[in-house]
């Protein structure tokens, strides 16, 4: 005859990590895809944006004090269009992917002016939009709608980068200052205007390569760099 053992104990819990086990045993993990190939965007746009736009606006002011007698405006197409206005559209996409809207905006506004000027200076240069070969209030007046629709742009841009160290508010202020002697030029025939313009224009290209030092010194590991850039105007 046998006996029976009968047990009042209830089995043992598992544990999870043979809850674990026994989960992937039944539904395994899918194989991990391999990582996706990709440009990993860093940095500092700057570094790039700053010494592109100085180049440009050096070449500009210096077409126009007539510094060189041999050089005229058309001179700086190469510069202003395929240099300075190209690669701040780079730069502008660079500072959108990683989420710096301030500095995209900035980039892709001056981008816009130096690709129009550009365009500009070689479409009158070569008549392409039937201006040159009319007369030469027609030439006179579409130069001038273009220093006022840029100076208004630049104007309000002027509003939100105060907020930013005092040297980029300067430069823009002196860029709205260049394109109202520029439009004031253009409406008077005086060119005077334009040339005092042209000075101008040289005083911001040299803030731009100022600001260029900081931030290159900056990248480099300074604990001060120099020179300094200001302090924002408004907190």
């Amino acid at each position: 005859m046998s006996h029976e053992v009968h047990s009042n104990e209830s089995p043992a819990t598992p544990s999870a990590h043979e809850v674990r086990t026994m989960v992937e045993r039944e539904h395994p993990p899918a194989p991990e895809a391999p990582p996706e190939a990709g440009v990993a965007a860093g940095g500092d746009p700057l570094i790039v944006a700053l010494p592109i736009f100085a180049v440009g606006s050096l070449a500009l002011g210096v077409a126009l004090i007539g510094a060189l007698p041999a050089v005229t405006l058309g001179s700086v197409i190469p510069i202003v269009l395929l240099g300075t206005g190209l690669f701040l559209g780079v730069v502008t996409v660079w500072a959108a992917a990683l989420g710096q809207t301030m500095v995209a905006g900035i980039t892709g506004t001056f981008s816009g002016f130096w690709l129009s000027l550009g365009a500009l200076l070689l479409g009158l240069t070569h008549d392409w939009y039937g201006i040159a070969g009319t007369n030469a209030a027609a030439v006179s007046g579409t130069q001038e709608l273009f220093f006022i629709a840029w100076g208004c742009l630049f104007l309000f841009l002027l509003i939100p980068v105060l907020r930013l160290p005092a040297i980029y508010p300067a430069i823009v202020g002196l860029v709205v200052v260049a394109l109202a002697l520029g439009a004031a030029s253009a409406h008077t025939g005086n060119a005077t205007l334009l040339k005092v313009a042209g000075y101008v224009v040289l005083v911001f290209a040299f803030l731009g390569f100022c600001a260029f030092v900081n931030v290159g010194l900056t990248a480099m590991g300074a604990k001060r760099p120099s020179p300094p850039l200001g302090a924002p105007l408004i907190s």
